[in-house]
């Protein structure tokens, strides 16, 4: 989610009143335990980017799917290549892997998280009103649970059905399958406030360990997922605005994207007015290096770059590489490629905007969605190899099965007007003559 619609999202939010707590519930079927192929925002709750399938890299439309309304956030894939998409209209869309119709559920909110399944099969989802909903895998609504701000957080769902989940009020919510509250986090807030907000989506650890991360509070926290207790604290304000002028004031970036979690359980994370990609050493918290994404002395950058993107910053989760490599994109149009030492590798500028949206496939193909209208295909040397038109903001490009890509195209989106369809595509290397708005790199 970029910097547009986190204004759109913030000003249009009405703040519930309350106490959170369990509105609705339902016995649960007896859905079969399964493993989903994409099961929430980053493919799995490490949040890495990084599919088990190989995707396109020639291809052409395989089918197109109108919603009602924007999507605003990153389909999902279950293990039987079901699709799910999140919309604004208000509704859970479940499509098979042919794009066509299964079921679909209205909750009549804005849904604004990417949908998140569970174990069983079973969905869960965050809405404008602050509701979290877990629905079943043939799409009835199991039980609602009442935050006091909107939820715009992918939920982290674990094998014994624990849900962790971020809201527009400050608070990490870790709750039951049953959806009863197990216990809360609460984040910082700025000035008086007590606390923040949540937009992150939740990240786990291979020990179990929670990531969290709100906005206003320049902190990342480890918790106990048993009750919430913090492991340790990372504090990125201990870093000079300025890389080159060790005596300016402190940056004090604000986490908006979720923490990715490497195999080797490294930590990493961008930050709201901080143009560095973090790396954060699991046992402690503490930073084991900043990169400065704008930095001349890699090479990459020159004075040119640095006074036209030199205020950027990082709105979307990096992705990593089957190689561990990082690639991360921040508000400009360069998608960049970073060692797991924290050396820039290259950077190639991408359409005129940035704020991309990213996914690597199995062999290292890099997959962007960017504000220009455009889905890039990067190859693991920087090289553009192809792009797709959507002509609108696609987001969330996400890998849903050999040779197929699937992405959301939110071109008429808005908080307030849901009226207007908006195209979902599927993009596969399996039609004998691409459409022209797919083409080979310039």
């Amino acid at each position: 989610m970029n910097k547009r619609r986190l204004l759109a999202i913030v000003s249009s939010v009405s703040i519930v009143v309350g106490a959170a707590a369990p509105l609705f519930a339902a016995e649960p079927t007896g859905a079969v335990l399964q493993e989903a192929r994409w099961p929430s925002l980053g493919g799995d709750y490490s949040r890495s980017g990084l599919s088990a399938d190989r995707g396109p890299a020639d291809a052409c439309v395989k089918w197109t799917f109108e919603t009602g309304g924007a999507v605003l956030a990153s389909p999902t894939v279950g293990a039987d290549g079901r699709l799910h998409l999140a919309c604004e209209d208000g509704t859970l869309y479940t499509l098979d892997a042919d794009g066509a119709l299964l079921w679909s559920v209205d909750v009549n909110t804005p849904l604004l998280s990417a949908p998140s399944i569970g174990p069983d099969g079973g969905l869960y989802v965050g809405s404008q009103d602050g509701t979290l909903s877990a629905i079943d895998a043939d799409g009835n609504r199991r039980w609602t649970y009442l935050t006091a701000g909107a939820v715009c957080s992918s939920p982290a769902v674990v094998a014994n059905g624990d849900v962790f989940v971020g809201s527009g009020d400050g608070t990490l919510h870790a709750l039951a399958g049953d959806g009863t509250e197990l216990w809360q986090f609460a984040t910082k807030g700025p000035g008086a406030l007590p606390t923040g907000a949540v937009f992150a989506s939740p990240s786990l650890g291979a020990d179990g360990t929670v990531y969290i991360a709100g906005l206003y509070d320049p902190n990342l926290y480890a918790l106990d997922p048993a009750d919430g207790s913090v492991k340790w604290v990372c504090n990125f304000a201990l870093y000079p605005a300025d890389t080159w002028d060790p005596d300016s004031h402190l940056a004090g970036g604000w986490p908006f994207a979720s923490p990715v979690v490497a195999a080797d359980g490294t930590i990493y994370q961008t930050l709201l007015y901080d143009r560095h990609l973090y790396a954060i050493d699991p046992n402690d918290g503490l930073i084991l290096w900043a990169t400065d994404l704008l930095d001349p002395a890699s090479g990459w950058f020159d004075a040119n770059d640095l006074e036209r993107y030199g205020d950027t910053d990082g709105w979307s989760e990096p992705a990593l590489g089957p190689d561990g490599t990082l690639y991360v994109s921040l508000d400009d149009p360069y998608l960049r490629a970073v060692d797991p030492d924290g050396a820039i590798k290259w950077a190639t500028p991408l359409g005129e905007i940035g704020a991309f949206t990213l996914t690597v496939d199995r062999d290292g193909l890099i997959y962007a969605a960017g504000d220009d209208g455009h889905v890039y295909i990067v190859d693991p040397t920087g090289l553009e190899v192809a792009r797709f038109e959507a002509g609108g903001w696609p987001v969330y490009p996400v890998i849903a099965g050999e040779d197929m890509l699937v992405v959301a195209d939110s071109k008429d989106y808005s908080m307030l007007n849901t009226d207007t369809e908006n195209t979902v595509w599927a993009i596969s290397s399996a039609c004998m003559e691409p459409p022209a708005m797919f083409s080979q790199a310039p």
